[in-house]
């Protein structure tokens, strides 16, 4: 499975830590609802995951440890890169 050059660009984004959906849309020129589309499309294709932060999901965090928000039960969703777009994200810089 391929990804678009937009996607790429988003995924290297995501992959170098602190962002959001605003500043990938002023960064990238595309608007807001476009990023999240292309971030929607990259956990359904596996390259990133979403992790939805609850009151009761904390413990099992892969973040939980350096997390700001875990000691306030907030509704917070967040995207961590998986091995696969890690993968990918190496096979592009590699060439």
């Amino acid at each position: 499975m391929s990804l678009s050059n937009l996607e790429l660009e988003i995924l290297k984004k995501v992959t170098k830590g602190s962002w959001n959906f605003q500043g990938i849309s002023q960064e990238l020129n595309v608007p807001i609802s476009h990023v999240k589309v292309v971030v929607e499309n990259l956990v359904r294709k596996g390259y990133l995951r979403k992790i939805e932060c609850t009151e009761t999901v904390c413990t099992k965090c892969p973040l939980r440890k350096a997390c700001p928000f875990s000691y306030v039960p907030l509704n917070i969703v967040t995207y961590v890169i998986t091995e696969k777009g890690i993968s990918i994200i190496e096979k592009q810089f590699s060439k």
